[in-house]
């Protein structure tokens, strides 16, 4: 799979499935996306690949760093410092995201109000 940001500056390919689909609701990734919630897929680093640009770093938290592009603020992916070789990448940035599959919703204790969950997987407080 393929993808990249918004202006094309960054361009990345995967060669495996992720490990992980998850929902995201917690408050710094409400505010990096703009968006109530964000679904990462997780990859350990090796089967990620940049073929164009080099993403800007930025430590939202003590545990958390995540990339953009310089150009058109698009997110790249976020890494725990404490686990370096896990990208966690939005799936809105993948050409085609429709075969991702939902597997579990985080940070669900920080989700707005009129967001409703409407399925069986599992949730992480």
């Amino acid at each position: 799979m393929e993808g990249g940001c918004h202006c094309g500056t960054i361009r990345f390919k995967v060669t495996k499935d992720p490990y992980w689909v998850g929902a995201c609701y917690c408050i710094d990734c409400r505010k990096i996306s703009g968006s109530p919630y964000t679904v990462f897929a997780g990859y350990d680093e090796n089967v990620v690949t940049l073929s164009q640009g080099i993403p800007k770093n930025y430590a939202s938290s003590e545990k958390v760093i995540r990339s953009f592009c310089d150009t058109c603020g698009s997110p790249f992916a976020y890494t725990y410092k404490e686990v370096p070789n896990k990208l966690f990448i939005p799936i809105g940035v993948f050409d085609d995201p429709s075969s991702f599959v939902l597997q579990k919703h985080i940070w669900v204790s920080q989700k707005l109000p009129w967001i409703i969950i409407h399925d069986d997987l599992p949730q992480e407080i």
